[in-house]
Formats: C-alpha cells, sequence, structure tokens
C-alpha cells in the first residue's frame, strides 16, 4: 500500500512541478507505467484531494494539471518527504502521520 502511494504522491508532484505533462509522458518517466495503472494513481490522487485532471493545451494535447494546486502542494510535499524516509518510521507511526494529515 505505502510503495503504491508513494508513487501517486510522486506522480502528484511531477505534474506540480512541470506543466501539461501528457499522459504517455507522465508513463515514460515512472518506467513504462501501464495507462491503467497510472489512471489508478490519479483516481487514489483524487481521493487524497488534489484535483488532478487532464485538460487541453493550445497545441490540442491533453496535459495533467492539479486544479487546487494551492491547496494540496505543500501538504503532498510533506508526504512525500515522509514516504522517502519512512524506513526511518514506524508503519503504526505513518499510519497516524497519514490520517492527521
Amino acid at each position: 500500500m505505502y510503495r503504491d502511494f508513494k508513487t501517486t504522491l510522486e506522480l502528484i508532484v511531477a505534474v506540480l512541478d512541470n506543466a501539461n505533462l501528457t499522459s504517455e509522458q507522465l508513463r515514460t518517466r515512472f518506467g513504462e507505467m501501464p495507462d491503467r495503472t497510472l489512471k489508478r494513481h490519479m483516481a487514489i490522487a483524487r481521493k487524497h484531494g488534489a484535483q488532478m485532471e487532464c485538460q487541453p493545451d493550445r497545441h490540442g494535447r491533453y496535459g495533467w494539471v492539479c486544479r487546487n494546486r494551492r491547496q494540496v502542494e505543500s501538504r503532498v510535499r510533506t508526504w512525500l518527504v515522509f514516504e522517502r524516509e519512512r524506513t526511518l518510521v514506524g508503519e503504526s507511526q505513518l499510519d497516524l502521520l497519514h490520517q492527521s494529515l
């Protein structure tokens, strides 16, 4: 579960840091991730409050954006720090952290 959550956070941060990445670009960045897996991670991101959606750019390509960037950016980056360092924190403590955020 936590590895999947970390990947979801990494995807959100990639979208926050790079304007209008397409699904293909995101899947390539994450080791040729299958489209179905990408969609599952985006659904998880939405479940946790990030308003992830595809929008057309001026060239007609669809790129991912986070509509509530200001709301979620600091929270997502904080979660990601804890996920990256979770080997230093017991899983029960990590569960409490997730619940508190």
